[in-house]
Parts: C-alpha cells; sequence; structure tokens
C-alpha cells in the first residue's frame, strides 16, 4: 500500500515526468565504471567516485567540456552505450517504481521519462526492468539537443504526453533536475535531494498528486 504527505499539490497534475537514474533505477556503481572505463579508453585518467559523484547526471556534453574535449559528444555517447552493455546486471529497478507507475496510471495521469540518458540505452534499461510499458512516453537529451540543467529535455517530455507544464511535475534527484525544473519552468519534486518539495521514497509521490491513493 503506497501512502504519501497528507497535503497534496493545490493545482491539478495531469502528468508526472521522471529522471531516469537514481529514480526509476538505480545505476551510479554501474555508471561509475563505465565512465571511468570511457576515460580510460580516449586516454585520461579515471576520477575518484567522490568526484563521479559530483557531476553524476550532468550528461555527455557536459563530460565532454569538463574531462574529453577533444572528444566529440557523439564519440563519448558511443562508447558509453558500448561499454554499458557488459554492465547492464548491475542496474537495480527501484523496486516502488512499478507500483507508482501503475497507480499514476489509474488515476488517468500520464507519465514520461526526462533523462540525460541517449534514448536507445535508456529504453533498453527500462524494458529490462518491465518499467517501459508503464510509461507514456520518453524524451532524452540526445532527441532534445541538450541535457539537464538545460530545460529542454523536461519540455520534449511534456510535450510528447501533451500536456501544458504548468500542469506537470517533475521528479528527479539532483542538482541538474532542479536546475531544468526551474528553467523549463515545471513543478519539482526531488527524491532524497532539494529542501522544497521533497520526498525520501518514491511511494510518496502519489500522495503529493491529487486522486484517490491505493487502499
Amino acid at each position: 500500500m503506497i501512502r504519501g504527505p497528507e497535503v497534496p499539490l493545490v493545482s491539478p497534475v495531469r502528468a508526472v515526468l521522471f529522471d531516469m537514474d537514481g529514480v526509476l533505477v538505480f545505476s551510479e556503481d554501474a555508471w561509475f565504471r563505465v565512465y571511468n572505463r570511457t576515460l580510460v579508453h580516449f586516454g585520461h585518467e579515471p576520477v575518484a567516485r567522490a568526484e563521479f559523484d559530483s557531476i553524476y547526471g550532468n550528461g555527455a556534453a557536459a563530460d565532454r567540456a569538463a574531462y574529453m574535449p577533444e572528444r566529440t559528444v557523439a564519440e563519448i555517447e558511443a562508447a558509453y552505450a558500448r561499454l554499458f552493455e557488459e554492465h547492464l546486471g548491475e542496474i537495480r529497478p527501484n523496486p516502488e517504481a512499478r507500483e507508482v507507475l501503475s497507480e499514476l496510471r489509474r488515476r488517468g495521469i500520464r507519465t514520461a521519462l526526462a533523462t540525460n540518458t541517449t534514448a536507445p540505452l535508456a529504453r533498453r534499461v527500462l524494458d529490462l526492468h518491465g518499467l517501459l510499458p508503464l510509461l507514456d512516453a520518453t524524451a532524452s537529451a540526445d532527441e532534445a539537443g541538450a541535457g539537464k540543467p538545460d530545460p529542454a529535455v523536461v519540455r520534449l517530455a511534456a510535450s510528447r504526453v501533451g500536456t501544458p507544464l504548468e500542469e506537470c511535475l517533475f521528479v528527479g534527484d539532483s542538482r541538474f533536475d532542479e536546475q531544468a525544473a526551474a528553467a523549463a519552468p515545471v513543478r519539482f519534486v526531488g527524491l532524497g535531494h532539494g529542501r522544497g518539495g521533497r520526498i525520501e521514497r518514491l511511494a510518496e509521490l502519489p500522495g503529493l498528486v491529487p486522486g484517490p491513493r491505493l487502499r
């Protein structure tokens, strides 16, 4: 049974947009290994975990600017996709994701992904864990033309579920997600992140969205 906060959002929510890594799936360990393997592949030194954690989720364009300026974004994304195949087994689904997505669908609330992960890889990860059919749409940075903290992928996700931004809620777990939400603009809820609208478990989310709860 899902129980959430007692005070829902005042204005209606017609769609919920989700970041993927750290929200619907837990892939930090896999990405850390892929990131360092990519750096080494291109002749760079690997980074420590603390340094990786500070930049995790900022997208391939930012990775290029910070660590691999001699490479193109396309080259970096291709390396990520190739190496990630060897680490798919390290990704864990959020055990609360299925029930939350199913509950939102029962309420008639549209759902979409808004991720910096490339579209083919994001869809593969979601499909691997049975989450892809529970989403109405997906949007990735490579499709939107820019990654978070740029708002382009958030706006694309909203457009793909045909919902105005003012009727959307975006759930993320990083400052990049929060910055993208502010720039979009769209309401933001941080999963274990932020000081404003914040939840500690994904299962709390339905309590923020007007409508009947699971019983």
